[in-house]
């Protein structure tokens, strides 16, 4: 009885251990396998998320760039001059810490170093009541009182911009603060808190005269937003108007590691970036790419319309397929149709870049307020 209750021997336990160890293993492998196929599941799908999610929030802004500013001589101001809480815009004082605001549907700005992103701005109005201009009938710069051949449409508080139809960049912002209707009479002054007019006329731009344009942005102003990348992410600087430290900045997506543009323009030049039997300037279809800035007025009525990528980074970091060799995730450089994304390195062996892969996302967006404009 005593040898029957004696229990497991020393090689059945070893034994029994042993089993145990290689189902555990098993098991581990098969756990490890599943994971790694679901977090590249899940990737991938990140990826296709937040790169669509960034595509289309910069379409939706492109789309509506424009509005309310597509007049030739709005086209050629230039940086804007403004001001706001007793500062003037860099145009008018050196070194000043407000944003240099360019009239622009879609300013592209592209940096010096091809590792860094471009730009992309966008500018539109928001005024639906008076999207037509009103001529300058008179001027008075020491009352900074403008009378206008008729202020129907005009409010107090709407945000206006003064346009030289003479002088390519005398353009001024400011806040309309008295309306006197009966002699289609506006003022720029302070009854409000002062942010956006100075004293009288201060330091702004003289040499207005009759028949130079105002146009109306609305109460709340011109929309112009920027957007740029930031740490792999989509960032956006909003509300350059209304701050002295330019604008609200809030990151969108993640996962985006470069963004890239180009102006679509109908100036009749073949750079080999569009296929067509002919090219004519002015006939309404895009005969060239290109990421150099328009250089006047002129320049900035052929652009008609914009195309953007964005490259999305699936966050799974992925081994090297060779024990000690060199990532080999992404052999391959990315590219879209305007060319490559130089801000990631996949020609270096040892860069860290191509131990992750990524996904192109790209479109072309008509401008159709610059297709539409009246001049």
């Amino acid at each position: 009885m005593r040898s029957r209750r004696s229990g497991f021997t020393l090689v059945e336990i070893l034994v029994a251990v042993a089993i145990g160890l290689i189902g555990i293993l098993v098991m581990m492998q098969a756990y490890l396998v599943g994971e790694n196929f679901n977090r590249a599941t899940l990737g991938e799908g990140g990826a296709q998320t937040n790169g669509l999610l960034a595509l289309y929030q910069i379409e939706r802004d492109a789309r509506m760039s424009g509005y309310g500013i597509a007049f030739t001589e709005a086209l050629g101001c230039g940086e804007i001059s403004w001001y706001y809480e007793g500062a003037y815009s860099p145009n008018i004082t050196a070194g000043s810490t407000l944003a240099r605001v360019t009239v622009a549907p879609v300013l592209i700005t592209v940096n010096g170093t091809p590792s860094v992103p471009d730009r992309l701005t966008v500018m539109y109005g928001n005024e639906s009541e008076r999207v037509l201009p009103a001529a300058l009938a008179n001027i008075n710069t020491a009352a900074a009182e403008l009378g206008m051949d008729g202020s129907q449409g005009y409010t107090v508080r709407d945000k206006v911009l003064l346009v030289s139809t003479s002088a390519a960049g005398r353009c001024v912002y400011g806040e309309v603060t008295v309306k006197v209707p009966a002699t289609h009479r506006l003022t720029f002054g302070q009854e409000f808190n002062p942010k956006f007019n100075p004293v009288a006329w201060g330091a702004f731009p003289t040499g207005f005269a009759a028949g130079d344009l105002l146009i109306n942005f609305g109460v709340t102003g011109p929309v112009v937003r920027t957007y740029s990348i930031n740490a792999g992410k989509l960032r956006v600087t909003d509300g350059q108007l209304e701050s002295a430290t330019g604008g609200t900045v809030l990151d969108l997506v993640d996962g985006i590691v470069d963004l890239r543009a180009q102006y679509g323009k109908d100036n009749g030049v073949d750079n080999g970036t569009v296929s067509a039997p002919s090219f004519t300037a002015g006939d309404g279809r895009v005969d060239q790419y290109s990421n150099a800035a328009p250089a006047n007025a002129s320049d900035w009525t052929q652009v008609l319309s914009v195309r953007m990528a964005v490259l999305a980074r699936i966050g799974t970091f992925e081994k090297p397929s060779v024990s000690g060799g060199n990532c080999d995730a992404t052999t391959v450089a990315p590219t879209w149709s305007g060319g490559s994304f130089p801000a990631i390195d996949i020609a270096t062996p040892t860069s860290q870049d191509r131990c992750y892969r990524y996904r192109v996302f790209e479109t072309t967006v008509p401008l159709r307020n610059m297709i539409w404009r009246l001049s």
